[in-house]
């Protein structure tokens, strides 16, 4: 999309759910907002596994007047790329993709906002910037090797491979069964004792069918120390196990980008590290700053979900529009 103005009484960073519903309401209440993503729209819905399904409903997805249309009772990660994608084009929001933030300077009168394209003013800031960027890292040897990754998306590259799984919520549960199915060895560790008692109620059963019968091999107390070319380390109390591995996935959760949102000033409170924000208005504690979606969550990315932060644009343009008519 073309954009060529360089001042906008709001700029939205990030162009996820909770982005875009910001960028609605500014719409709605006749607020001119630019969305700015570093990816490509709806990035971390697009980089979801292709098989996904959500575990809400399409009602508690969709946003009031715009009915989010769903072939089964629970959406599937084409169906919600589609339906927000289609917000953002049929309403005429403006965005830029491939558009890195690198900077939000707060003047006297505004922001300034950097980014890898050009140079934006801004009145006020929304941060949409969620957690998907950026994995939990496990600081370990071989992290880096090219048969690692901290995010699934298809079972194809995994076919005929030993793989093994860090991880014991959702992502790391579904990812077994559908590598599993596409034909390779699965081996799923998880640190805990037992494995999340979040994992999707209809997902549960089949994964403990899998694992009982041997299909998904389950270290439990378990935690990876070591990845090599072709193998990985697992340690279990004082035992040290060399197990097969030919691509290795450590779905271990994501954090917001904590380096850079203190770099424009942010503060964070509390062991989950959560933004110091105004619930009723989403301000933070930079003025003309503010904060939506899984990112008030701090690390505690499970409490923030796309059906209970539709109200975060309204809360936030409330307090705009309150501000702008001082």
């Amino acid at each position: 999309m073309q954009v060529t103005e360089r001042d906008w009484p709001l700029i939205i960073v990030g162009s996820g759910p909770a982005g875009i519903g910001v960028a609605l309401e500014a719409k709605r209440r006749g607020v001119r907002a630019l969305l700015l993503e570093r990816g490509g729209l709806c990035n971390t819905i697009y980089n979801f596994p292709d098989k996904m399904l959500f575990f809400s409903t399409a009602e508690l997805l969709e946003f009031p007047g715009i009915p989010l249309v769903a072939e089964n009772s629970k959406p599937s990660r084409r169906e919600v790329l589609d339906y927000f994608t289609r917000i953002v084009l049929s309403n005429n929001l403006p965005f830029l993709t491939d558009c890195e933030v690198k900077s939000i300077e707060t003047r006297e009168q505004g922001k300034t906002v950097r980014t890898s394209i050009r140079d934006f003013i801004a009145n006020a800031v929304v941060l949409a910037t969620g957690s998907y960027d950026q994995p939990n890292l496990l600081n370990i040897p071989g992290e880096s090797l090219p048969h690692v990754s901290h995010y699934y998306r298809d079972v194809h590259p995994y076919i005929g491979k030993h793989v093994v799984i860090v991880g014991g919520k959702n992502s790391a549960a579904e990812s077994a069964l559908e590598v599993m199915r596409g034909g390779a060895h699965v081996t799923l560790i998880h640190r805990g004792k037992t494995l999340s008692p979040s994992i999707k109620y209809w997902i549960r059963p089949d994964l403990d069918n899998r694992i009982r019968e041997g299909s998904i091999d389950l270290h439990l107390n378990s935690r990876l120390v070591e990845i090599r070319e072709r193998s990985v380390i697992v340690e279990a109390g004082s035992t040290h196990t060399e197990l097969p591995a030919n691509a290795v996935l450590l779905l271990t959760g994501y954090n917001p980008d904590y380096k850079w949102l203190r770099s424009i000033g942010l503060e964070f409170e509390g062991e989950a590290e959560l933004p110091v924000h105004n619930p009723d208005t989403l301000v933070t504690n930079v003025p003309g700053t503010y904060v939506a979606g899984v990112l008030i969550a701090g690390r505690e990315t499970s409490r923030v979900f796309i059906e209970n932060s539709r109200t975060h644009g309204e809360k936030i343009l409330t307090h705009y529009l309150s501000q702008a008519k001082q």
